[in-house]
This record gives C-alpha cells, sequence and structure tokens, in this order.
C-alpha cells in the first residue's frame, strides 16, 4: 500500500506554513509534497505552524530541496543541514562568492539561468559568515544581501571591513543554505 501524499502551503516570501493537508488545494499557490510522518505533528496539534518554515534543507544524498524546517534551524544557529562551508570550486554553481584581494571586496553572483526560479525562494535576505579557518566558532564577520538586488544585478561587491579578511588563507566562509549548490572563487594579483 502507497503512503498518502501530504501537501504543506507556504507562503513564498516568508516561508511561512499557511496550511496543511491530504489533497490538493487550489487556493493556495505553493505547496510541497510531504509524508504522514513529516506533517502528523502538524494533523495531531502538536506542532504549530509559527514553529516551522519551508526552506531548504540538504539531504542525505547531498542534494538541497525545500523541506518542512523548524523556524530556529533558519536561525543562526549552525547546522550541518542548513548551512553551507563554500569552499573553492571550478565547477558551474548557483551561488558564486569572489575573495577579490586586489578589489579588497567579496562579490556575490547567481546564475542568469536560475533568477526566474529563486524570485520564490523562501529567504528575503541572504547571510553569509565570515570565521577564521581554524575556528569556525570565531565570527570575523556577518554579511546580508537582499535577495532582490542579487536577482537583479550582475554581480554585487562589499568591502572587506577587518584586516583578517585580506589574509583568505586564514579565514573561511559559510552561508545559509538557500542555493542547491556554492563554490568560492579566489582571485589574487591584479
Amino acid at each position: 500500500m502507497s503512503e498518502l501524499t501530504h501537501y504543506v502551503y507556504f507562503d513564498k516570501r516568508s516561508g511561512r506554513i499557511l496550511a496543511v493537508g491530504n489533497e490538493p488545494e487550489p487556493n493556495f499557490e505553493h505547496a510541497i509534497k510531504a509524508t504522514f510522518d513529516e506533517v502528523e505533528g502538524f494533523l495531531t496539534g502538536r506542532w504549530k505552524f509559527k514553529d516551522y518554515l519551508v526552506g531548504y534543507k540538504r539531504n542525505s544524498n547531498g542534494i538541497s530541496s525545500l523541506a518542512i524546517v523548524p523556524a530556529t534551524d533558519l536561525g543562526y544557529a549552525f547546522k550541518n543541514n542548513v548551512f553551507e562551508w563554500i569552499t573553492e570550486t571550478n565547477e558551474t554553481v548557483e551561488c558564486l562568492v569572489t575573495w577579490n584581494g586586489p578589489k579588497k571586496a567579496w562579490e556575490f553572483k547567481i546564475e542568469e539561468r536560475i533568477k526566474d526560479y529563486y524570485d520564490v525562494v523562501v529567504a528575503p535576505k541572504l547571510v553569509f559568515f565570515v570565521t577564521l579557518e581554524d575556528d569556525f566558532d570565531f565570527l570575523v564577520r556577518t554579511i546580508f544581501i537582499n535577495l532582490s538586488d542579487l536577482i537583479t544585478s550582475d554581480a554585487i561587491s562589499i568591502p572587506f571591513k577587518s584586516n583578517i579578511e585580506h589574509k583568505i588563507d586564514k579565514i573561511s566562509i559559510s552561508s545559509k543554505l538557500v542555493f542547491k549548490s556554492y563554490g568560492l572563487r579566489i582571485q589574487r594579483g591584479n
């Protein structure tokens, strides 16, 4: 016997859960499918909608997808399935962060082909954390970027604020998981 599919209806801007049901409801524009186990707490009244959101979560296979997550997971507490350590890449990624030494700035860019898709993402602000390379608990800086600004620009440049940011070998960067893939490019010299 196949398990009954449930639908979690949510606000596309805030991720706020609006309703849960076992039938498609045309009055709601955005929904994700869920299993009974994933929504049982809502159906029994043990869970409150205000304590959960629909947001991106990294699955065990390494792919991120929309899922029900505790509202606290989308805050600033580090969780391995909610945050992404951004590392160097030569591949095409949805969100590319560039450490630009000559310009003394961080540059953020999302792929052109996915900008329309992320217009409906549930994170109006992106958050990036610059930490020490060997001590992730030592926060050097937090960078906030409005997703709408990133969608409407080619790239956003944020100047370094501290001396340690000039030393890419001493720092690392992470982000709250919003995009399916992230990458870091390091630009040295002129």
